[in-house]
Parts: C-alpha cells; structure tokens; sequence
C-alpha cells in the first residue's frame, strides 16, 4: 500500500470522526512486523503497511491485535482476488469480474451493509459491487472508497512466479493487480467492513460508499460508466478514494511535506491505423509494396514527433512542491524551456512530467501478414 493511503486515510478519519490511531488501524497502517509486509508485483515492491502517522498514539496490544487480523484479511482476500484472474483483454466476453464480486460480497456479509451488484445486460458476467454505510446527516456528502476488479493481460514467460498464484513469500503477495489495484480493492474492503462492525451500529456523519468495479482497464464503460448512468442512486458519491489520487513528497531538506492533490485525468482519444499494400511472395521483396515496412515508417515518426507543452495554471503549483533545484523549476514552468528540463530529469520523473505537459502518443498494437513467406497486403 502506498504511502498516499496513509493520507487518504487520515483524510477519511477526519472526514469520519475517527482519531487518527484508529485510523491507522483500519487502513492496516500500524507498525507490528506483519503490516509492514511488502505486496509485490513482478519486480517493484510496495509496502502493505506505511508505519503509524507522527504524532500518533502508541498501539497498545489490543490495538495490534486487531491491527494484525486486519493486516491478515487483507492478504487473504488480496491473494483470492490475484487468484480470479478477472483478465479484461478490452472485449465484453473478458475480466468476468462476477468472480470477484462475488468473493467481495462473501466477505462483506453479515455486517450490516447495504450491498448491491450491478451489471450491464449486454455484458454478463462484468459485475460492479457497492457497499454503503448510511450517514447521519442527509444533508452531508457522500464520500466512495472506489478500487477496481479487473487487471489487464499478463505474459506468464516473463515472471519468476505464477502472476495468479497469489503466493505469500517472505511477507510479499506476487501476482498481477497486486499493485494495480487489487491491494486497495482489499484493503478498502476490510476497512468498511471494520467500521461496519463497530461497536453500537457506527455510522459517519456523510454516508461511506464502497465501489469495486469492473472494466477499468479498458475504459471504465461496463463498470463505473454503467454503474453511474444506470444506478447512481444507489451510489451517489460527491468525493471518490481511488488509485493516484496524488503524490506525497519532502523538500531536499525533508523539513516540508507537500502532499498534491489530482484535480483531473488525461483524456484518451483510441485510433486504429490502417496501412495498405500489395501482398508478393516473401523470397522477392525488392521493390514489393510492403505495408508492414510503410507501416513501420508511421510508426516511427509517430513514436519521434514532440508536441508543444500545455502548462496549465495549476502546473506552477505542483512544480514548486517538487523537490527540486530552484533553477530546474524555473525552467518547468518555462514553455520554452520545459522539454530540455524534463530530459534531464530521472526517468521515473520525467515519465510522469512529460505526461502532464503534452499530449501523448503510444503506439501499442500491431497485427500484420498471413504467412511467414507472404508479403502483407495490410497492417
């Protein structure tokens, strides 16, 4: 779990009443070895578990013991939701999230909790789960902790361990949607159905919805879309809780915390190329009308071409929260000045910054030919 659910979390304390401790416990945020446990995605490890907020009381071992059966929930539902392979490949038939759905409203049974699944008809077997706490006040907003159930293709040659095997070794759970996002799926939904469970019928002052949803990988349009354009009563949020939410960082000298807050999402606009030519045997390629190698050169200045930056006024914001040289940031919010200063960046920054500032092209599928020895007539 990320260090940002740390902070989604407290928010949500705040928002609830909860004193942050308590907070902490739900969120399996404590500091007992088992929380601190790692959740493993292929090569890139995340900690299931940030260490208790400063300033925060000391758990005692009542504390830590729900903490640690919390933790323990987590890693078992984390594991059964690897293990479902709801695979969404981008067509209908794909993801089956009912699978999952049908584990989570398992789990979240018995405690008191309005529970819902939703699917569209023309897509049987996409299922989106809502789970809501009533609040106290109608008049207070609503706010939704949104994981999604589906994960996108994986190519098993290429992982030291099976992607859905969801096995537990030297406290890191391996397998695809560890990270994206089936640890906040779980852990959101421990964390409901903790609160649900308290003592003397808890319920926050807003109403506390839970959204686990199917299709995100490939759009949104039969989990989320569906959900909202055919069922918003039953959800109703005005706040979500979901994945890259934003970024939690220090100043060069960790004396400030800057915490930034994404206030909107890159557009996708999907094109499919067609390249045509003239099929040939492939033994006399000289001069053939080859659409894989016109193909190719499309490609390629697709792949070369730099748009011009878009610095949205917020962008001046963020930048100056970056932990950076003053003379980096001057240049970042410079149009004329930005790309050079991104290049010189840490590929890990740098990716996310170009991202931010331009429009982006990503040519990710190509199918071509019929035959190894036959020229292709399209692409």
């Amino acid at each position: 779990m990320r260090s940002l659910s740390l902070i989604d979390m407290l928010s949500l304390a705040s928002y609830l009443g909860v004193r942050p401790s308590a907070a902490a416990h739900v969120a399996m945020m404590g500091r007992s070895p088992a929380e601190r446990a790692p959740i493993r995605h292929g090569t890139h490890t995340v900690a299931l578990g940030s260490g208790a907020p400063q300033g925060g009381c000391a758990l005692c071992t009542k504390d830590t013991a729900m903490n640690e059966t919390l933790t323990g929930e987590t890693v078992a539902l984390l594991q059964q939701l690897i293990r479902n392979q709801c695979v969404n490949d981008g067509t209908v038939a794909s993801g089956q999230e009912v699978r999952t759905t049908d584990v989570l409203r398992a789990y979240l049974e018995g405690s008191g909790l309005d529970i819902e699944a939703y699917a569209p008809p023309a897509a049987p077997g996409r299922t989106s789960l809502v789970a809501r706490i009533e609040g106290r006040d109608p008049t207070a907003p609503t706010l939704c902790l949104m994981g999604h159930t589906d994960v996108v293709p994986v190519n098993p040659q290429t992982w030291t361990r099976d992607p859905f095997g969801g096995e537990l070794v030297h406290g890191e759970v391996w397998g695809r949607g560890a990270l994206d996002m089936l640890n906040l799926t779980a852990s959101q939904a421990v964390a409901l159905k903790a609160l649900a469970r308290r003592p003397g019928g808890w319920r926050p002052r807003g109403s506390l919805v839970y959204l686990a949803c199917a299709d995100e990988e490939a759009g949104g349009t039969l989990g989320a879309g569906h959900v909202c354009a055919a069922h918003w009563d039953a959800l109703r949020a005005d706040y979500v809780l979901t994945e890259n939410g934003g970024t939690v960082s220090r100043t060069a000298h960790g004396d400030t915390l800057h915490v930034t807050v994404h206030v909107g999402e890159k557009g996708v606009a999907w094109r499919r190329l067609t390249v045509r030519g003239t099929p040939g045997h492939g033994s006399m390629p000289y001069g053939a009308d080859n659409a894989l190698v016109k193909a190719a050169q499309v490609v390629t200045r697709l792949a070369d071409y730099r748009p011009e930056p878009f610095l949205h006024e917020l962008w001046a914001t963020f930048v100056d929260s970056l932990s950076l040289d003053p003379a980096v940031k001057a240049a970042l919010v410079d149009p004329a000045r930005v790309d050079d200063a991104i290049a010189q960046l840490p590929a890990s920054l740098a990716t996310s910054l170009w991202s931010a500032t331009h429009t982006t092209f990503s040519p990710n599928q190509c199918r071509a030919g019929v035959k190894t020895n036959v020229i292709p007539d399209t692409v």
